[in-house]
Formats: C-alpha cells, structure tokens, sequence
C-alpha cells in the first residue's frame, strides 16, 4: 500500500550554506544583538524574543539587505531533489525559524518559486528599520520559537501519513521527536545520536535520494 508523504525542510545551515539571519546580523547588526545571542544560548529567552529583538537592532535599507542576501548560496543539490520528489508525487514544504523575505529572495534568485514557506514574517519599516512578525507562532511552544515547527508537523498529520525532515541545527531539535525520519546535517546529528532518533546523516540533499525510496512505499 502507498502511504502519503511529505518533506518539510529548515532552511538555514541545510537549504542554504550559511545561517541568513546571522550573516545579516554580522552585517548590519547594532550593539545589543550579542546579549540577544547569548541570552538565548543560555535558555534565558525563547527564539522569538531573540529574534524580534535582533531584526529590531538591523540597520540597512532594502538595496543593502538584498546585496548581503546576493551572497548566500544554497546547497547546489537541492533543485535535483525537489525534482525527484516533484516527480515522486512527495510535496516539498519549507518550516523555518528565519525570515520569509529573505527564504523567498534567495530562492527565487535560483528559480525556485513554488515551495511553500513558514517563516516568521519580515517587514521593512523605512528608515533603515525592520521587524518581524510571527503568523506559525503559538502560546503552547515549549521552545518560545517564533515558528512552532512541532504545531506545523502536527498539522501535516491531518493530511499526510508521514512527515520526513530534514535540518541541521538547534531549532530542528524539538520537531525532531515528532516526526517519522530525520535527515540530519550539523550538530542535528549528535541530537539524533543522543535520543536514539531514527535518522541518516548527510551532508547535502543529494545524500538523501539514494536513501528514501523505500520510505515511501
């Protein structure tokens, strides 16, 4: 029997080489985004503080925020893979803890424009000035992320039979329990490792096609 799956994927540091929100903050941060950083490193506050507070410190118009987004490459195999699961009949959706406009920008600059993406929300204000919003947020989130990604895998079960994921990092820890296979980059490896989650190591998308016909029969 075919079961119903689909991909939800993090974007910074799995679909994109570099973290977007960090290299932004490097650029064009102001004094306070550091305390932000560590302040959350130390589980002081949630993600969506940090991040609300970090954007809020951003100063660059909208030509320099696009020339820095100019910079960050993504994973060259990443198209490959959305075309085998394009052809595979397995949606594709992108659940990020980063920032929609810059997900969006970066995309498109490869062609890619038909993956959905949940991501905190970025908004230019003029002036040099940003902030976010946060439409996948929750009062239930045990992280205080800006993107809830368990309530998104959540969600998906109501459609799908399976959800299979694919991050990297800190922010990919939490829905990493709650979701059928990991394919895990980064220090989202070692997490996987330590719980005893069912997950394959790669290091690019294109490690994971060899791997997952057979999860999806």
């Amino acid at each position: 029997m075919t079961i119903s799956s689909i991909f939800l994927c993090d974007f910074d540091g799995t679909i994109s080489l570099k973290d977007v929100t960090d290299t932004l903050i490097e650029y064009f941060g102001q004094d306070g985004c550091d305390a932000l950083e560590d302040a959350w490193e130390a589980g002081m506050i949630g993600s969506l503080e940090c991040m609300q507070g970090q954007i809020a410190l951003l100063k660059a118009d909208e030509a320099a925020l696009n020339a820095c987004l100019d910079t960050i490459e993504i994973d060259p195999t990443f198209v490959d893979f959305l075309n085998a699961m394009a052809k595979a009949n397995v949606p594709v959706a992108i659940v990020s803890d980063g920032l929609d406009y810059a997900i969006e920008y970066i995309l498109k600059r490869h062609g890619i424009t038909n993956v959905p993406i949940m991501a905190n929300h970025l908004v230019y204000d003029g002036d040099e000035s940003w902030h976010l919003e946060f439409p996948y947020a929750t009062t239930f989130c045990k992280k205080q992320s800006g993107n809830c990604k368990c309530h998104q895998a959540d969600i998906l079960y109501q459609t799908y039979d399976q959800v299979l994921y694919v991050g990297d990092g800190t922010s990919d820890f939490c829905v990493s329990h709650v979701i059928d296979f990991i394919y895990a980059k980064g220090k989202l490896i070692h997490y996987c490792d330590k719980h005893g989650l069912a997950h394959h190591a790669i290091v690019e998308f294109a490690d994971i096609l060899p791997h997952v016909a057979p999860l999806l029969k």
